[in-house]
């Protein structure tokens, strides 16, 4: 074994949850794997969930794919490993990622980050997703990714007795990664890059598929019955802005605001997300180049920052007459969003045609 190993990574283009930062992390510089990634994160949806730490509902919004990303994605090879497996074939689990890391797998997975945090014991726990991509046996440190140990998505360091401690305290309850598989049971992914040989390429009639659902909020879901049985309390495409706006002005409402900012993050990855999907499909000639369409949407993409900010803003300060604003911002993103949108869809279908 080596005495120190680190996996590329490069910074997520996207990192609203720890599922797409840490797929961004592994392929977002790879340009077999942006033929996939371009023909895909077009759909948004959003439903209301029990928030696992709280107890309180709260609106997940997410694009598709979401948290399946991992697996469902063709360059990127995913496997699931139980706890008992680990044991089994390590015998713990700082050799358990030191070996996988050293065969270039990085390591997914929930640990408690209360046990990571705090030196002192304390009497909760707080199970989270972390990424571990790199090891250094000397200073016995793992290279993670996460968002818990600053105010924003980061490489960070975690000491192998905190890694050790933040697993071995996780109960098949607390794994929420592999309950929301519905797989049960409780374990770790190992993910390994795989996209030196094309094996998708851009899927147009997909694109032009799911732009359609997206701007006619149509039910994506009936495509993955395959998958897992129905719900029908899921809200699709743009009408998703008007379901985050409601919960909002419940929020700002409020006797006691709570804000939860988590859906404007998402949103505003979307449409980050989405200009760089306009500015490759002209690239590469699936559109014409049309700088003005770009800088359209690039207004999109400031006022979807501007109004997420004004939130941030709001639940720091309680200046609840800035809603207004923030309202202002959104209302124009999603105005024009539509607008741009059509028009890429139509030259898509007239070019197919």
């Amino acid at each position: 074994m080596a005495d120190m190993k680190k996996l590329p990574v490069t910074y997520p283009t996207i990192t609203s949850w720890q599922w797409h930062a840490t797929l961004f992390s592994i392929l977002s510089d790879d340009e077999n794997a942006k033929k996939w990634i371009f023909s895909n994160y077009i759909q948004l949806r959003c439903y209301n969930i029990q928030e696992i730490f709280t107890g309180d509902e709260m609106l997940l919004t997410d694009m598709m794919p979401g948290s399946s990303s991992l697996k469902q994605c063709p360059y990127l090879v995913f496997s699931l490993l139980t706890k008992a497996q680990i044991e089994s074939y390590c015998g713990n689990i700082i050799d358990f990622i030191i070996k996988t890391i050293d065969l270039d797998g990085y390591v997914y997975g929930v640990f408690d980050e209360a046990k990571i945090l705090c030196d002192a014991e304390v009497d909760y726990k707080f199970p989270h997703e972390l990424f571990i991509y790199g090891y250094d046996r000397d200073k016995e440190i793992f290279y993670v990714g996460d968002f818990t140990f600053q105010d924003h998505y980061s490489y960070n360091t975690v000491s192998f007795s905190d890694i050790e401690r933040g697993y071995e305290v996780i109960t098949e309850k607390d794994d929420h990664v592999f309950k929301d598989d519905y797989k049960g049971g409780r374990g770790l992914y190992v993910v390994m890059k795989n996209s030196d040989t094309v094996c998708y390429d851009v899927d147009l009639e997909l694109i032009k598929t799911t732009l359609r659902e997206y701007l006619n909020s149509m039910d994506t879901k009936n495509h993955f019955r395959m998958m897992r049985n129905r719900f029908n309390d899921t809200t699709f495409g743009i009408k998703v802005y008007d379901k985050t706006l409601a919960q909002i002005e419940k929020q700002v409402h409020a006797d006691e605001p709570d804000y939860d900012i988590r859906a404007l993050h998402v949103m505003y990855d979307h449409k980050v997300l989405m200009l760089e999907r306009i500015k490759y499909l002209m690239q590469h000639g699936y559109l014409k180049f049309n700088q003005d369409t770009i800088d359209e949407y690039e207004t999109v993409v400031t006022n979807m920052l501007t109004a997420r900010n004004l939130l941030v803003r709001i639940s720091i300060t309680g200046e609840i007459e800035a809603a207004s604003r923030f309202k202002k911002y959104f209302d124009a993103a999603k105005e024009k969003e539509v607008c741009v949108l059509f028009r890429i869809l139509a030259e898509l279908e007239e070019k197919q045609d």
